[in-house]
């Protein structure tokens, strides 16, 4: 586990490597604390928060962005290669390569970027009947193949959610004063609400509490309250509340009559044929989702929460390869002065690394510049949440408002109503 911020500059270090509790302490517990008591919390979480699942190379359980371009090629083996070349894959994806990491032209899979290209085709009516067809086919089935690939959470032991058990409990307790946390990410799988049930937490996604339930975005305006501490009209906020931003979409999410629902406790197997899954791509067609809801919503969620005066981002697993997102955060760096921003992400460090080098690029010459707001950590998953310490004690809000609830009980005892 590797920090890189303005305090390690001043020791005169970049990258450091925190080998012990007491550089964890030095280095890394301020900022992660920081984080934590800041009024507006947003995190972002990638792919990489998944792929802690995976124990071992043999034992995969979440696919990786390679994993699923593997299974969507196998899946459509003896047509994939004309897919590539009737959607133009191999020249439209040299604008997803980082020429700064190598000489010479690369080819880098990326089925989300494929699967993009395929419906501008499909969308702009580009290619001949038969050649559509086979497109509309292939689109069909990748969505199914990553569909199941990404429905993984009952294949994983009790013990190996420890990580984002942890996670869903020290973040999504908040204080009286603080703001709900609000928890993006880009992953398809049920992680999340999975640790979430495992937490006792209580999750608000846009989604109403029925089903088929379907997304009304009015769903993030409300909260949840516990009657037995609201006094004199003030709201007895309950903690364990969060909101959940699912920006790419969901495998429990479905096209149901032209509405965007979800479908929970049932297998994928027993759902019906017709219902489109939704997923959102971060490909050059992404335009023309920005324009539907709940994309739209979610997005719009992002932008705003960036702006407000003592917010705090923190980044788990992202690459930054989605350039909406990515302009998001450089906006919030540029023109919101309380605006923290903490990267975690494996070998961020490195020199060849999954994260997009513009970005990691820009957040270094920050830090190079004396900007104290940002930090990146080079760290797992499991690893970046191994190392925050636990904060069971409440704090002073949360005391006087268990003091007055009980001051209030005790006096029912004798003065009954």
């Amino acid at each position: 586990m590797k920090i890189y911020s303005k305090d390690t500059i001043k020791d005169g270090k970049t990258y450091i490597e925190l080998t012990d509790d007491n550089e964890k302490a030095q280095y890394f517990g301020p900022y992660i604390n920081k984080i934590l008591d800041v009024e507006n919390l947003i995190i972002l979480a990638g792919s990489g928060t998944s792929l802690t699942f995976n124990t071992t190379e043999e034992t995969k359980i979440a696919p990786s962005m390679q994993d699923l371009w593997d299974l969507c090629k196998t899946g459509y083996e003896h047509g994939f290669d004309d897919i590539l070349a009737l959607t133009n894959y191999e020249k439209l994806q040299e604008v997803k390569i980082d020429t700064n990491v190598g000489a010479g032209k690369i080819f880098k899979p990326d089925i989300e970027l494929l699967l993009s290209i395929c419906d501008s085709i499909i969308a702009l009516d580009s290619v001949k009947e038969d050649d559509k067809n086979k497109i509309q086919n292939f689109v069909k089935i990748a969505k199914n193949t990553i569909l199941r690939a990404t429905d993984f959470t009952k294949k994983i032991k009790e013990e190996d959610w420890k990580t984002h058990n942890k996670f869903i409990r020290i973040f999504s307790r908040r204080g009286i004063k603080q703001k709900r946390l609000k928890l993006f990410t880009t992953n398809y799988d049920l992680a999340f609400e999975t640790a979430s049930s495992n937490t006792g937490t209580i999750i608000i996604d846009g989604f109403e509490y029925a089903n088929p339930s379907y997304f009304n975005p009015m769903w993030f305006s409300y909260d949840i309250v516990n009657r037995r501490l609201t006094q004199d009209r003030v709201a007895g906020y309950i903690p364990n509340v969060m909101q959940l931003y699912k920006i790419h979409g969901s495998i429990d999410w479905f096209k149901i009559q032209g509405r965007v629902g979800k479908i929970t406790g049932t297998s994928l197997l027993n759902i019906d044929q017709s219902y489109d899954p939704v997923f959102i791509y971060s490909g050059i067609n992404k335009f023309q989702k920005s324009y539907e809801s709940p994309y739209l919503d979610m997005m719009s969620a992002f932008l705003n929460a960036l702006q407000k005066p003592k917010t705090a981002l923190l980044c788990l697993g992202f690459g930054f390869n989605n350039k909406y997102i990515n302009d998001a955060i450089t906006m919030a760096l540029r023109t919101n002065p309380d605006f923290m921003l903490m990267v975690g992400t494996r070998n961020i460090s490195k020199y060849r690394s999954s994260i997009n080098s513009q970005i990691k690029k820009l957040l270094e010459t920050s830090i190079e510049q004396g900007d104290g707001r940002i930090a990146l950590v080079d760290a797992t998953f499991e690893e970046f949440v191994n190392a925050i310490p636990e904060r069971a004690i409440s704090n002073p809000e949360e005391q006087l408002v268990i003091q007055k609830s009980n001051y209030l009980e005790n006096l029912k005892m004798f003065y009954p109503l």
